[in-house]
């Protein structure tokens, strides 16, 4: 995205939050640029239409208000996701469920290899798919796999919509020991 595609964001904002979103702000030239810098900062490493794509979806569902760019940014993350990668709690305990009936406990491997990610990464932590086959199917253990996919995806999630090149800033941040 360009600087002036920005600029043309920030309109848009303007446009439809008229008394809550100021820009260009008057006779405040530094402020402009500074904000201009900032909106850039956040969504240079997505495409214009992406992230106005991202900022209609956000003006409908969330009227009152206009979106922060961190916001804008985790739409656009969504709106790219596949529909395996947007599985609810109960969804996945489906499949997962659906997986034990289909493959069974002999063909565990099977069973894991049909799951999507998220779901296969549930499984694990609750301790496997051979866990799975011998747990009971009651609200409990439902209600326990959910939580673990919950957490899981929540882990999965934080990083999610960061861009690539920023994923890398905050790895070799990690990794630096002297910060």
């Amino acid at each position: 995205m360009e600087k002036t595609e920005t600029i043309k964001i920030l309109s848009y904002l303007n446009s439809c939050y008229t008394n809550r979103f100021k820009f260009p702000k008057v006779n405040d030239e530094n402020a402009n640029k500074m904000m201009i810098e900032v909106w850039y900062d956040f969504l240079k490493y997505y495409e214009y239409p992406l992230i106005t794509a991202a900022l209609k979806k956000l003006i409908i569902n969330h009227p009152k208000w206009p979106p922060t760019p961190g916001e804008i940014v985790k739409e656009a993350a969504n709106l790219k996701k596949p529909e395996s990668a947007k599985i609810t709690g109960g969804e996945a305990w489906y499949l997962a469920t659906k997986a034990v009936h289909q493959y069974g406990y002999y063909n565990s491997q099977k069973g894991m290899d049909s799951l999507p990610d998220s779901v296969r990464e549930a499984v694990r932590n609750f301790g496997g798919f051979a866990a799975l086959c011998h747990s009971k199917d009651d609200s409990f253990t439902k209600n326990q796999f959910i939580k673990i996919y919950q957490e899981v995806y929540l882990k999965n999630e934080d990083t999610a919509y960061l861009p690539p090149a920023f994923k890398e800033k905050l790895l070799l941040i990690s990794e630096n020991d002297e910060v």
